[in-house]
């Protein structure tokens, strides 16, 4: 007995048909557990999200990283906010693992991890 079945005796013809095919597409080992999709080579495909809080954390980090050089006040000008909000977002930044905690500006140039 396959996990369609139970299904297909509550539903029309028609109806089953077409939810048979929708089930046997999934990508479900059994109802509810999802398989780990894989590369050619067996490997488990993990996706990097780039998850920010907010647009404007992500908006700094942008501008980071297209201008590593920048100091705290060309980006108070350019975003225009004030320098303490730019430094919430770079500590904000930190913590998600986008800019080195321990070292952030080595050399005049912030040090990006992603």
């Amino acid at each position: 007995m396959n996990n369609t079945e139970p299904i297909k005796l509550l539903l029309t013809d028609i109806e089953s048909d077409h939810v048979e095919r929708t089930i046997s597409t999934t990508n479900t080992d059994k109802i509810g557990q999802k398989r780990t999709k894989t590369d050619k080579n067996g490997q488990p495909i993990v996706k990097e999200t780039n998850v920010f809080p907010s647009a404007f954390i992500k908006t700094v980090y942008e501008t980071i990283k297209s201008n590593p050089k920048a100091k705290y006040s060309w980006l108070e000008d350019n975003l225009g906010v004030n320098e303490r909000t730019i430094r919430r977002a770079v500590e904000e930044l930190k913590k998600l693992g986008y800019i080195n905690p321990e070292h952030s500006k080595m050399g005049g140039e912030w040090q990006l991890l992603k």
